[in-house]
């Protein structure tokens, strides 16, 4: 393992290569990232500090195909993972409940508008989104795919672009969906990428224009989010950053709402 400084970087991440084992990038962000430890044949999280250690020459790090990433990361405890175009990053896991709760009303909203109206299906986090070989395979925290384009979603992963990608923002998250993936959502063609910051109490909805870059969409007259994929969807932001998550009863009348005002 090499240790000195990182230079020329955005942001500071690991490069951690074991012996026989997939090159790992841990995001550091933070002061404390983690490194798997194998001992007595198991592989447990092992604090390390972030500062102390630097990237080994890429000519030292193995690569990761795909197929070899959804095996071997299929399921995984305490970190969420992306496959970056041969590497592996490895995100710690947020405990903030208004993040989750986010993630669930949205779900949720989402579901129900898209399947009443049998657009599509609506795909949950912890999928990969890969387009590319060349490029990383996201895992956003929500997808939506169009009847159109149905045939992308694989038993692990999406095989193409989604119609709509949806990240919900956290402070070790932020720089990350506001900046690489923003951009890779847009050149890949993705033509809505919908941002929520609870930090901020803030939602964006930018859809893709004929120019190839991404505009961010008004909200209609009554202040809701409004998209151009999934028309008659309009959704007030007040509703997200409330602590408690309104009934099921109250989000069914939340998009039985937006059918009224279509109407």
């Amino acid at each position: 393992m090499t240790r000195g400084t990182y230079s020329n970087l955005s942001e500071w991440k690991l490069h951690i290569v074991i012996k026989n084992v997939s090159p790992v990038i841990i995001n550091a962000s933070i002061v404390e990232a983690w490194k798997p430890v194998k001992r007595r044949g198991e592989t447990k999280m092992v604090a390390l500090r972030a500062e102390t250690l630097a990237a080994p020459p890429a000519e030292e790090r193995q690569q990761i195909t795909f197929e070899d990433y959804l095996k071997q990361y299929s399921s995984r405890e305490g970190n969420q993972s992306e496959w970056l175009a041969g590497e592996v990053a490895l995100y710690p896991m947020t405990n903030n409940v208004l993040h989750q709760n986010i993630i669930f009303l949205l779900s949720f909203v989402l579901h129900y508008f898209v399947t009443s109206r049998a657009l599509g299906r609506v795909i949950q986090a912890n999928v990969p989104m890969k387009y590319s070989d060349e490029k990383p395979a996201r895992e956003p925290d929500s997808m939506v795919i169009l009847n159109a384009h149905i045939e992308r979603i694989r038993p692990t992963y999406v095989d193409g672009i989604a119609d709509i990608v949806i990240e919900v923002l956290s402070p070790e998250s932020d720089a990350r969906d506001r900046g690489d993936k923003f951009v890779e959502y847009e050149a890949a063609g993705v033509p809505e990428y919908w941002l929520f910051d609870p930090m901020r109490q803030d939602a964006l909805i930018y859809g893709r224009g004929e120019d190839g870059y991404y505009h961010l969409l008004p909200r209609d007259e009554q202040g809701r989010l409004i998209s151009q994929v999934l028309l008659g969807f309009a959704l007030s932001p007040d509703v997200l950053w409330q602590e408690a998550l309104p009934s099921g009863p109250d989000m069914v009348r939340l998009v039985e709402g937006m059918e009224t005002a279509e109407s």
